[in-house]
């Protein structure tokens, strides 16, 4: 699938909108769901009722963080960065296992109060940009707007530009207002936009034409441990081939080197193909988007796609054969006690995806596959999945609400969770492993014996979740579990074949209601009366999307 994006925007498009017409609420099968992002119909998905959502703002924020020696001004109310505390300890952590000091988490906020809302609160974010140039010193100064200026049209670049003449620092204007787009992965966009607006990435050739071995940019994400990238480039040295870490962790002089790669690499293109191809565009470096190296699978494929592009696959599917031989000998004796187990996995597709299939390669079953968002570029993950496993029961959601209830029902024995989903699932006694953990591996050969080590663990000793369940009240009642877990969901482009009113489809439960045009409407769809259901207004949908592609 071609990727596209207008970089002369001041303030790039939600997901839901963009090329990708990435969608947030789904409930169903595999089958289903790429055949429906496939023609572009996630973006009519929509709930009814939602019990939470995730905020593209602190997203966001953990990339501004990583930035090495980076300040981070909050621009909203002074809650808006409350949650930073808690990444201190994180990026110091996360700088000592890179072998690198951290200063921890340093942010500002605007802390604007209700004067300033209905004044406007430019003012206050110019003298904190020249605040936390004097006082911190940073690499790098990413201004973060929230809700509240976004709403009263705070011009924050004008601010910044005008800041810009009084500081050292770069300063990067982020635009990502948390209500601004219910599909998270926004936020990755809104900070790569900022960046390649700010900074110019025009390589600098040198003189000669190097002789060493080939380079390639390694494109990291929070998620991703230190443990991750020395795996990723140990593989690739063994082939012959040299590999660096960017964008986070590193700071915006250590960016400049981008241009010195002969190509750019995604470790997971959910997170920077907006980057990658604005690299491509301008400067004309190619990229490879692999699927996410999780499974002894994936992990072949992913280097050997590297290995393609400069003509290196013998030597590659050597290291790689010896590799995974090795691998599959330390695993076999645990073979008997994780085969047959069932598994929920929650969190990003790519991640599921990958994960999925390690979990069969390790004998376990999946029960269900819980997404937070999902796309067409998804598709080619999703396709392998099913023709190992068949169909599987699959959602894309981020609510506890649906979640539990899908536990009630499934029974699984595990569940591989992304942070804070993990803790639902213990509550409701079901034992769970970090989708990801930065103090453990997770990708390649070295991921896949620890992800395999720590299950058989967990699955050995499932008396904690066990217990914790007995004597903890999870927050919903006996009448919503015994509704369908995708109750709430709607479908405002119901397929023209449906009846006038309603129909249901392959996933139980789920109302696929045809809507009225309605050009004027832009509301969200309310709950309506059990007497008389009211039709949502209709969405555009999207362009139907190509099959994807894996090279530009």
């Amino acid at each position: 699938m071609k990727f596209t994006a207008d970089y002369n925007l001041r303030v790039p498009p939600s997901r839901e909108l963009g090329c990708r017409a990435t969608g947030h609420a789904f409930g169903g099968d595999s089958s289903k769901l790429m055949d429906c992002a496939s023609r572009g119909c996630l973006f009519g998905y929509d709930r009814e009722f939602g019990q939470s959502t995730n905020c593209q703002m602190h997203v966001s924020s953990l990339i501004a963080f990583s930035v090495k020696d980076s300040a981070v001004i909050f621009h909203g109310p002074v809650g808006c960065g409350a949650h930073s505390h808690l990444m201190d300890f994180a990026l110091k952590s996360s700088g000592a296992a890179r072998g690198e000091p951290r200063l921890g988490a340093r942010w500002l906020s605007t802390n604007l109060t209700e004067a300033d809302i209905i004044s406007g609160g430019g003012a206050k974010l110019k003298e904190a940009i020249i605040a936390a140039d004097r006082r911190l010193r940073p690499s790098s100064i990413f201004v973060l707007n929230t809700c509240a200026p976004a709403i009263i049209g705070d011009d924050i670049d004008e601010e910044i530009k005008q800041a810009r003449a009084e500081v050292s620092a770069p300063v990067y204007a982020v635009h990502c207002s948390g209500f601004k787009s219910k599909v998270i992965s926004t936020a990755y966009d809104a900070v790569y936009h900022a960046i390649l607006k700010a900074e110019d990435f025009t390589p600098i050739k040198p003189v000669k034409p190097s002789q060493g071995p080939p380079k390639v940019n390694l494109f990291n994400a929070w998620s991703m441990g230190a443990a991750d990238e020395a795996e990723i480039k140990r593989l690739l040295r063994a082939i012959g081939i040299d590999a660096r870490v960017f964008v986070e962790f590193k700071s915006p002089d250590q960016w400049r080197a981008l241009g010195e790669g002969d190509l750019n690499v995604s470790l997971c293109h959910v997170h920077d193909l907006y980057f990658l191809e604005f690299l491509r565009e301008t400067n004309g470096q190619p990229y490879v988007t692999p699927d996410i190296p999780v499974s002894l699978a994936s992990t072949k494929a992913f280097i050997l796609d590297i290995a393609k592009f400069f003509n290196l696959e013998k030597t590659a599917s050597l290291v790689l054969e010896a590799e995974e031989k090795k691998v599959k000998a330390a695993l076999t004796p645990w073979e008997k006690e994780l085969k047959g187990k069932r598994a929920i996995i929650i969190g990003g597709y790519l991640r599921t995806g990958g994960t999925a299939l390690l979990l069969s390669e390790l004998g376990l079953k999946i029960a269900s596959i819980s997404n937070y968002n999902y796309d067409a570029f998804g598709n080619e993950l999703f396709t392998a999945i099913e023709k190992k496993m068949g169909p599987v029961s699959i959602s894309v959601s981020s609510q506890p609400a649906e979640l539990l209830n899908q536990i009630k029902r499934l029974k699984p024995d595990v569940a591989i969770a992304h942070s804070g989903q993990g803790a639902w699932m213990v509550k409701a006694g079901i034992p769970s492993l970090p989708l990801f953990a930065q103090r453990f591996p997770y990708f390649g050969y070295a991921g896949a014996y620890s992800v395999a080590t720590r299950l058989r663990r967990l699955l050995a000793n499932p008396n904690f979740a066990k217990n914790l369940a007995k004597h903890v009240s999870l927050p919903f009642t006996a009448g919503w579990y015994a509704k369908d877990p995708f109750h709430y969901l709607i479908n405002s482009e119901a397929e023209t074949s449906a009846p006038e009113e309603t129909k249901t489809s392959k996933a139980k439960g789920l109302r696929l209601v045809k809507s009225k045009p309605d050009s004027t409407s832009q509301a969200p769809a309310k709950k309506a009366s059990p007497a008389a259901k009211t039709k949502p207004a209709a969405k555009k949908a999207s362009p139907a999307a190509p099959k994807p592609e894996k090279k530009k």
